[in-house]
Protein backbone atom coordinates (compact mmCIF):
# COMPACT_ATOMS: atom_id res chain seq x y z
CA UNK A 1 0.00 0.00 0.00
CA UNK A 2 2.88 2.39 1.10
CA UNK A 3 5.25 1.74 -1.91
CA UNK A 4 2.23 2.87 -4.33
CA UNK A 5 0.72 5.51 -2.54
CA UNK A 6 3.85 6.97 -0.24
CA UNK A 7 1.78 10.54 -0.03
CA UNK A 8 -0.84 8.26 2.70
CA UNK A 9 2.89 8.04 4.77
CA UNK A 10 2.87 11.63 5.39
CA UNK A 11 -0.55 11.14 6.85
CA UNK A 12 0.90 9.35 10.16
CA UNK A 13 3.69 10.98 11.90
CA UNK A 14 5.04 8.01 12.60
CA UNK A 15 5.58 6.77 9.35
CA UNK A 16 6.91 10.00 7.39
CA UNK A 17 10.36 8.97 7.47
CA UNK A 18 9.59 5.41 6.12
CA UNK A 19 10.63 5.53 2.25
CA UNK A 20 12.67 2.59 1.43
CA UNK A 21 10.82 -0.93 1.49
CA UNK A 22 13.33 -2.24 3.93
CA UNK A 23 12.63 0.54 6.57
CA UNK A 24 8.80 -0.58 6.08
CA UNK A 25 9.51 -3.95 6.76
CA UNK A 26 11.59 -3.18 10.14
CA UNK A 27 9.05 -0.90 10.98
CA UNK A 28 7.01 -2.21 14.62
CA UNK A 29 4.73 0.71 14.16
CA UNK A 30 3.66 -0.08 10.59
CA UNK A 31 3.11 -3.28 11.20
CA UNK A 32 0.74 -2.46 14.31
CA UNK A 33 -1.14 -0.05 12.12
CA UNK A 34 -0.87 -2.99 9.22
CA UNK A 35 -2.33 -5.14 11.82
CA UNK A 36 -5.06 -2.87 12.95
CA UNK A 37 -6.43 -2.31 9.27
CA UNK A 38 -6.54 -6.22 8.63
CA UNK A 39 -8.46 -6.35 11.87
CA UNK A 40 -10.73 -4.13 11.18
CA UNK A 41 -10.86 -5.74 7.84
CA UNK A 42 -11.37 -9.17 9.46
CA UNK A 43 -14.26 -8.03 11.77
CA UNK A 44 -15.96 -5.86 9.14
CA UNK A 45 -16.16 -9.61 7.18
CA UNK A 46 -16.96 -11.46 10.26
CA UNK A 47 -19.92 -8.58 11.11
CA UNK A 48 -21.87 -9.61 7.50
CA UNK A 49 -23.82 -11.73 9.47
CA UNK A 50 -24.87 -9.08 11.70
CA UNK A 51 -25.36 -6.05 9.21
CA UNK A 52 -26.45 -3.52 12.34
CA UNK A 53 -23.22 -4.44 14.13
CA UNK A 54 -21.36 -4.21 10.32
CA UNK A 55 -22.65 -0.87 9.91
CA UNK A 56 -22.29 0.42 13.38
CA UNK A 57 -18.73 -0.92 13.43
CA UNK A 58 -17.47 0.24 10.01
CA UNK A 59 -19.12 3.93 9.97
CA UNK A 60 -17.65 4.34 13.39
CA UNK A 61 -14.16 3.67 11.81
CA UNK A 62 -14.89 5.77 9.12
CA UNK A 63 -15.46 8.49 10.94
CA UNK A 64 -12.23 8.33 13.14
CA UNK A 65 -10.18 9.33 10.58
CA UNK A 66 -11.02 12.58 11.37
CA UNK A 67 -8.74 12.33 13.58
CA UNK A 68 -6.50 12.31 10.65
CA UNK A 69 -5.00 15.57 9.64
CA UNK A 70 -4.97 16.08 5.61
CA UNK A 71 -7.30 12.56 5.38
CA UNK A 72 -9.41 12.03 2.30
CA UNK A 73 -12.81 9.43 2.10
CA UNK A 74 -10.82 8.25 -1.34
CA UNK A 75 -8.20 6.49 0.55
CA UNK A 76 -10.05 4.03 2.08
CA UNK A 77 -10.20 2.75 -1.39
CA UNK A 78 -6.41 2.79 -1.84
CA UNK A 79 -6.34 -0.94 0.59
CA UNK A 80 -8.90 -2.63 -2.21
CA UNK A 81 -5.80 -3.80 -4.50
CA UNK A 82 -3.10 -4.96 -1.59
CA UNK A 83 -6.10 -6.50 0.41
CA UNK A 84 -7.41 -8.52 -2.66
CA UNK A 85 -3.69 -9.33 -3.18
CA UNK A 86 -3.09 -10.43 0.11
CA UNK A 87 -6.43 -13.00 -0.01
CA UNK A 88 -4.98 -14.28 -3.35
CA UNK A 89 -1.64 -14.72 -1.40
CA UNK A 90 -3.03 -16.39 1.77
CA UNK A 91 -5.37 -18.60 -0.13
CA UNK A 92 -3.06 -20.10 -2.94
CA UNK A 93 -4.62 -22.78 -5.16
CA UNK A 94 -8.04 -22.37 -3.00
CA UNK A 95 -8.07 -18.52 -5.07
CA UNK A 96 -10.64 -19.26 -7.86
CA UNK A 97 -12.76 -16.67 -9.96
CA UNK A 98 -15.57 -17.23 -7.48
CA UNK A 99 -13.59 -16.65 -4.19
CA UNK A 100 -12.20 -13.18 -5.83
CA UNK A 101 -15.60 -12.14 -7.09
CA UNK A 102 -16.66 -12.88 -3.48
CA UNK A 103 -13.82 -10.90 -2.05
CA UNK A 104 -14.38 -7.71 -4.44
CA UNK A 105 -17.97 -7.60 -3.75
CA UNK A 106 -17.08 -7.72 -0.39
CA UNK A 107 -14.11 -5.23 -0.21
CA UNK A 108 -16.01 -3.23 -1.60
CA UNK A 109 -19.04 -2.91 0.87
CA UNK A 110 -16.82 -2.37 3.45
CA UNK A 111 -15.16 0.42 1.63
CA UNK A 112 -18.48 2.05 0.93
CA UNK A 113 -19.44 1.74 4.56
CA UNK A 114 -16.10 3.48 5.65
CA UNK A 115 -16.41 6.30 3.14
CA UNK A 116 -20.27 6.95 4.23
CA UNK A 117 -19.04 6.69 8.05
CA UNK A 118 -16.32 9.75 7.47
CA UNK A 119 -18.86 11.58 5.20
CA UNK A 120 -21.80 11.16 7.18
CA UNK A 121 -19.69 12.37 10.36
CA UNK A 122 -18.93 15.74 10.48
CA UNK A 123 -15.01 17.07 11.99
CA UNK A 124 -16.39 19.30 14.80
CA UNK A 125 -19.13 16.16 16.44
Amino acid sequence: LFEEHQELLNLFEKFRELRTREEQANSMELAEHANTVMTTLDEGIKGLDNLDSFFDFLTQVGASHHRIPGFKPEYFWRIERPFLEAVQMTLGDRYTENIESIYKITIKFIIETLVRGYEEKKPDT
